[in-house]
Parts: structure tokens; sequence; C-alpha cells
């Protein structure tokens, strides 16, 4: 298969989030993306969910391999902008998922939920089975590569290939001498006064709008990244400048 080329719309969404003083739907219906948009309603943690996700077939031109590829996005992302993968994937033969996660765009976004590893897995798991996918190619990118892990992990009878696409998580940082430190103590830490300065100043640097509650508007998926930032966060990859 000829190498991938991948184009992200980080830069569009971002500005689709940031266009007035708040978000009028928080479902992201106003924000195009590549294929339909079709959901999966379950009940997770004692409430009721809608995951979206895209379901794309084989081409036309192209004759089915019988395999899947699903496409799992990174903290930063949605499944939008796998929009340059997914042709390459369809045009040779593979069917195509990808899932919004809970907590992500255009999915559920409940006030009280844990959001961990575990249950991002079984959720994307439920809704492969919904989709009678059976050993899908498991494809994941930053946090998403953690979760591909985490899923391969969890089924390991169920997944038909594991690929990393520059993913977080790998590093061990005991070893480097970064000390362990429990919820309680990094969660004490991050009220002290110098760490409120620090929240203000990664904001500013990093979000449009400098962070200002108007325009981050508590997201859990905030896509904090500029054309800058997408252009050089695929080394060994093929590019092309988002439009």
């Amino acid at each position: 298969m000829a190498p991938i080329s991948l184009r992200f719309a980080g830069a569009t969404l971002g500005a689709a989030l940031v266009a007035g003083p708040a978000l009028a739907d928080p479902m992201l219906a106003d924000f195009t993306y590549p294929h339909r948009v079709e959901r999966y309603d379950f009940q997770s943690q004692g409430q009721a969910l809608s995951m979206a996700y895209m379901d794309i077939a084989p081409g036309q031109a192209t004759k089915s391999n019988g395999k899947t590829v699903v496409l799992l996005h990174g903290k930063n992302f949605c499944g939008a902008p796998w929009e340059g993968v997914i042709p390459a994937l369809r045009d040779a033969g593979y069917r195509v998922v990808v899932p919004d996660q809970i907590g992500f765009c255009k999915s559920s976004k409940p006030e009280g939920y844990q959001f961990g590893l575990h249950q991002l897995a079984a959720n994307t798991r439920a809704l492969l089975d919904r989709l009678k996918v059976e050993k899908p190619i498991v494809m994941g990118h930053s946090m998403g590569g953690m979760l591909a892990m985490r899923y391969a992990l969890m089924y390991p009878r169920d997944v038909g290939g594991l690929v990393l696409v520059n993913p977080i998580g790998l590093e061990d940082w005991k070893a480097k001498g970064v000390p362990l430190a429990t919820v309680d103590e990094l969660y004490a830490s991050s009220r002290g006064p110098a760490s409120r300065v620090s929240r203000r100043t990664s904001r500013a640097r990093t979000m449009p709008g400098n962070g200002s509650p108007s325009t981050t508007a508590g997201w859990p998926c905030w896509p904090a990244c500029t054309r800058a930032k997408v252009a050089s966060a695929w080394p060994g990859t093929r590019r092309r400048r988002p439009t």
C-alpha cells in the first residue's frame, strides 16, 4: 500500500470552536465532517450517551479486502482530522470506522464521567460490536495510540493489527527521574499560586483567544493546534498544508 498522506483540519476546527462568545451547539452540528456522521446511543456509568462516528465503505472502484481499520483520534483532535487518511484506506479496499470518543467534538460531553482508557476502549468495543466489526486493525494517534494499545491489551483475540502514529505514553518517566505523584498530590499542587500563574501563561501561549473563558468554554477536547503545530506534528510522514 502506498504511503498515506495525512491532512489535518485542526486549525479549521479550532476556528469553528471560537466562532462566538459561547458554543451554541456542544455537539458541533454546524461543523462539517468529511463523511456522513452516524450515532451510537448507549448507557454508560448510569448515563444515556451518544457516540458519533463515521463508517466508510471501500471505494466503489476497489474490491473490498474484508478488513476494517478503526481510527482513534488524539486528545486535541476529533475523528474529522483523519480526513486525509480515510480515502487512502478506502481506496485500498478497507472499511474505515472513525469514532469521536465520549467527551469529544460531536459525541456526548457528560459533566461527570470517568474518562479512563479502559472505559474509552470498552465504549469503542461496544460500537464495533454494534457494527458487527470483527478483528479490526486499530490505528491510534497521540492519546489515541495509548487507547489503541489499551484496546489491544483488553481484547487481544479481537485485534487484527495495531498501528501507532506518534503515540504518547511509551516513556518510562520514573526511569527518567520524574517522581510518581498521587492524584491528591497533583490536585494540591495545582491549587498553588505558582500553578495558577503557570496555567494562565500556558493558556495564553497555546489557546486561541489567550485562553479566555469565552473561547475555551471548558471543553475537555480543546484542539489547541495551529497550522505550525499541525505541520510539525507528523515527522516521517508526507504532509499537505491544511485548507
